[in-house]
């Protein structure tokens, strides 16, 4: 992307958007703002492949679909017995985690016409063929995938009750995934409260292709495009707070703002601009506030962490 589109006049945007406690670090913010680190966290996107689709509601009366589909660049969970799974069912809160990227959500027809919530997720080739081969692979896979759906889109999403289309592997049109390239955690890295459900985050994008893979390697908006400074500057992280520059015309309602644990993604599609950087905090997603001075094309995003 040109920086032309995105050209703002520095000093108007650091004195009024800095907050006090750093009125005395001018330099070093713009410092920061135009030479920030590329996100060291390596990353792919990919488009998984067809699987299942899955209707179900939520408990407002909700028609959703859930496009199950896979892909080779989401690491399988650990391998366990048939035995061991039945063990685990047994648990109140098992500690097998299944790796999954779940989609943002997009709105599709039903047979009526009727515009539904829809949500891709992806999750590992190998372990998609094994829950069509296993009936109880495939529940504990389904009641984890509408249970991780309904925590991050704040919904209740009856597990019970779903139905998988016979006639369909698709609702819509399959999303790009982009996921980080990191080791799953086992069973034996973590404790035996720690939750079902591990998130790899995704975001589609498209650039150059790996012919092999299917991989499409990930260039974002450039880094001088935005700023983060962590609060205090020093000692114990207690919050997150970034600048990022967006296009010039560009309406609130346009901007598409996706905080993940530990993933920032700002996105105004109309204008091809993206940012998505890793950052090496837990962010608490339910306190993240943002504001919008549209004068200068400013996003400010406000996030707390939480103790690590």
């Amino acid at each position: 992307m040109p920086n032309t589109l995105l050209d703002v006049d520095e000093s108007l945007m650091k004195n009024n958007l800095l907050l006090p406690e750093y009125k005395e670090e001018g330099e070093e913010f713009d410092r920061l703002l135009k030479t920030l680190e590329t996100p060291q966290t390596p990353s792919v996107v990919v488009r998984p492949h067809p699987g299942i689709c899955i209707k179900t509601k939520t408990d407002t009366g909700d028609k959703i679909f859930v496009n199950v589909c896979h892909t080779k660049e989401i690491p399988p969970p650990e391998d366990i017995s048939d035995d061991k799974l039945d063990k685990l069912l047994e648990e109140d809160t098992p500690s097998w985690c299944i790796p999954m990227s779940i989609g943002h959500e997009h709105m599709e027809s039903d047979k009526s016409g009727s515009s539904c919530p829809t949500y891709d997720v992806a999750i590992n080739t190998k372990f998609f063929d094994t829950c069509q081969e296993k009936k109880h692979f495939f529940a504990f896979a389904i009641l984890t995938i509408l249970s991780a759906i309904g925590e991050k889109y704040d919904k209740v999403v009856d597990s019970e009750n779903y139905v998988v289309l016979k006639n369909r592997k698709v609702v819509g049109k399959l999303h790009d995934h982009r996921v980080a390239k990191r080791q799953p955690k086992y069973s034996s890295q973590t404790s035996a409260s720690s939750p079902l459900i591990q998130e790899i985050p995704e975001e589609k994008t498209s650039k150059s292709k790996d012919e092999k893979s299917g991989a499409v390697r990930v260039d974002v908006v450039n880094s001088s495009q935005y700023v983060i400074f962590k609060k205090p500057r020093e000692g114990k992280t207690e919050k997150l707070i970034g600048y990022f520059k967006l296009p010039p015309q560009c309406f609130k309602d346009e901007i598409r703002a996706d905080i993940g644990e530990d993933r920032i993604v700002i996105e105004v599609s109309c204008h091809n601009y993206l940012v998505d950087i890793f950052v090496p905090f837990s962010i608490d997603q339910s306190s993240v506030t943002a504001s919008l001075n549209a004068d200068l094309n400013i996003l400010q995003l406000d996030m707390p962490v939480t103790s690590t």
